[in-house]
């Protein structure tokens, strides 16, 4: 775990933003994954871990409440308070959820009881509604707390350790993804 629950994320997607951005594994540029089919827009920063892998082939995702949105691409610190446990179009799709650790406006949320129900019930329908114009099933099977937060993000590490070199190539995350779902591995 790390000191106070912070991680450093980077910024994928600013809070307000219908585009999806992600950063490329292969060449580590910023680009264009998809501009949202409705009208949605991200309630929070969203971003990832680097050196992780989620079942879903990308490094683990992570959602933060911020004040003002930021850039792609920025090094933000995030207390992590918990996780939300989502399946995205059959795949185990876990989000890491915290706040800006540097934003006084937060100092005192150290763990979801103190994250009022709004804003969870706010990114709970975001997720749940973000992919169904694109006909994509997104299922919502609770959150986690800080704990479960931090197994989640051992694992995405420990797995990222074990595949890294084949990610570094373009066919590489296929396969990778190719041969889980062979084993049934990270499928709901």
């Amino acid at each position: 775990m790390s000191k106070n629950n912070v991680i450093p994320m980077i910024v994928e997607i600013p809070k307000g933003s219908s585009n999806k951005y992600e950063v490329d594994g292969v060449t580590g540029r910023i680009k264009l994954d998809r501009v949202l089919f409705g009208a949605n827009f991200y309630p929070g920063e969203y971003g990832m871990v680097e050196e992780t892998l989620d079942w879903d082939g990308d490094p683990l995702d992570v959602i933060s409440l911020a004040t003002y949105p930021t850039f792609p691409g920025v090094s933000v610190n995030v207390r992590i308070l918990g996780s939300i446990k989502m399946i995205d179009a059959g795949e185990i799709d876990t989000k890491l959820f915290g706040v800006f650790a540097d934003d006084p406006r937060f100092k005192d949320f150290k763990s979801l009881n103190d994250v009022p129900q709004h804003y969870r019930d706010e990114i709970e329908d975001f997720f749940l509604q973000y992919k169904t114009l694109q006909k994509k099933h997104v299922e919502i099977h609770g959150w986690g707390d800080e704990k479960e937060a931090f197994e989640e993000l051992k694992e995405c590490r420990e797995r990222y350790q074990n595949y890294k070199d084949r990610l570094n190539t373009p066919e590489g995350r296929e396969s990778i993804l190719a041969e889980w779902k062979a084993k049934g591995w990270g499928q709901a």
